[in-house]
Order: structure tokens, then C-alpha cells, then sequence
């Protein structure tokens, strides 16, 4: 399964960084979900669709260690 980071979101071209390190740009059109910068996305059969699960989980692993430089 294709899955990836969402980096950034350039007009209509959606920039992923997939889990191989290799970036790609998608038309913001193949997704079935709105998408933005930091979702976790995988590649449906023909669609792109955000995993809301795994965007929370590593959503909550980097605010926990951005709080270790906080005091």
C-alpha cells in the first residue's frame, strides 16, 4: 500500500512524502477526503484518502516531544 505524509499543498498539487522517502505530487482532485498539510495518506484502489487514525497518533507523538523543550 502507497502511504505517506502530507508536506505541503502547492495550488491544486498536493506534495506527499511517502514512508520510502520519496516525494511525489498528487492532484488535490484524487483525494476522497479534504487534505492538509501533516495528514497521514494512503492510495485507495483509484483514490487518495486520509488515515484520521494515524494523523492523530503521530499528532500526538510530536506534541509530546516538542513538550520535552517546552520548561
Amino acid at each position: 500500500m502507497m502511504k505517506g505524509v502530507v508536506d505541503r499543498i502547492e495550488g491544486n498539487m498536493v506534495v506527499v512524502v511517502l514512508d520510502d522517502e520519496q516525494v511525489v505530487e498528487i492532484n488535490i482532485n484524487d483525494f476522497e477526503d479534504k487534505v492538509k498539510e501533516g495528514d497521514v495518506v494512503f492510495k485507495r484502489c483509484l483514490k487518495w484518502a486520509v488515515d484520521k487514525e494515524e494523523t492523530l497518533k503521530r499528532k500526538k507523538e510530536v506534541d509530546k516531544f516538542l513538550d520535552l523543550f517546552e520548561d
